[in-house]
């Protein structure tokens, strides 16, 4: 199916539901495969898509995010998170993507890197398994307590998203750009999706990152934001570290690094691209050079 602005948009069914991806930019490898935050949308990525058309790009948006199906049943756990993720690869014929993720999107795609055999990681704003949960969202352990909450959230969606983007997002209130809100507030506006939003809530918990494998043979870049005020730079710093990746900090910037740096990331992701596909030729040349030094005769 076409979506706005001419861009392919894809239903693809898992064994929870469908998940909606849209696909930008022409076929060529590898492909870009975006995953978002928490609460978050698809939305978030398509400034870089916008500013990177000759790259290849699918925007996913996640089982009960953005455009996908919202069943009351499914789990929302990263290992939950994962199995669909392969499952939408896998029916879209991807190998060896590369995974960028934003915040809880970025602690999924680590989660997810083996699995799907990518090639490198792209991890802005990235949620570390150090990253205390809440208190609070334990109270939502409570059936009764998510049936109230959900409607609530529904009726309150546009100022709710409003002050988060403002209060906890972007660095500047000022930075925040026109028709934002609506665009991340509209899918809860749907009485399905915001019933499952405390259940989204509730099945999160960044320690889950902790018992993942980390990927290792494949280049990773961790970007921060300066003036993040949900992510610590300093923890991003430390699980940059852990993941052996290359490090960086958008000094200004907030936790949406995608729009409020939009310029500087499309520049971070050209030279990743350029990084994996050097690399590739290299060890096909070295494959060839082998194969010609083991031949009988050379």
């Amino acid at each position: 199916m076409v979506g706005v602005a001419g861009q392919v948009v894809e239903w693809i069914s898992s064994s929870d539901g469908r998940l909606a991806v849209e696909i930008r930019g022409p076929d060529r490898n590898p492909a870009v495969v975006c995953l978002h935050g928490l609460t978050a949308s698809r939305v978030t990525w398509r400034p870089l898509a916008d500013r990177s058309p000759d790259s290849r790009f699918l925007l996913v948006d996640l089982l009960g995010r953005g455009l996908s199906d919202a069943p009351s049943g499914a789990r929302y756990d990263l290992r939950s998170e994962v199995r669909r993720l392969a499952t939408v690869l896998d029916a879209l014929g991807i190998r060896r993507p590369l995974l960028a993720g934003h915040s809880h999107g970025a602690a999924l795609a680590v989660a997810a890197a083996r699995q799907v055999d990518a090639c490198g990681l792209l991890l802005v704003n990235p949620v570390p398994p150090d990253l205390a949960r809440p208190f609070l969202l334990r109270l939502l352990d409570y059936a009764a307590l998510r049936a109230v909450l959900g409607p609530a959230l529904r009726l309150f969606r546009r100022p709710l998203t409003r002050y988060i983007l403002v209060r906890r997002v972007f660095a500047e209130p000022a930075a925040v750009p026109p028709g934002l809100t609506d665009r991340y507030a509209e899918p809860w506006g749907d009485a399905a999706r915001a019933a499952v939003l405390p259940r989204i809530l509730a099945d999160w918990d960044p320690a889950e990152l902790g018992g993942c494998e980390v990927p290792g043979g494949i280049p990773i870049v961790v970007i921060a934001g300066g003036k993040d005020r949900r992510i610590n730079p300093e923890s991003a710093r430390r699980w940059a570290a852990a993941l052996g990746a290359t490090f960086h900090v958008a000094e200004g910037c907030g936790h949406s690094i995608p729009e409020e740096r939009t310029t500087e990331l499309a520049a971070e992701l050209e030279a990743l691209l350029t990084r994996i596909l050097t690399e590739e030729r290299k060890g096909r040349k070295d494959d060839q050079e082998r194969s010609v030094d083991s031949t009988p005769g050379s």
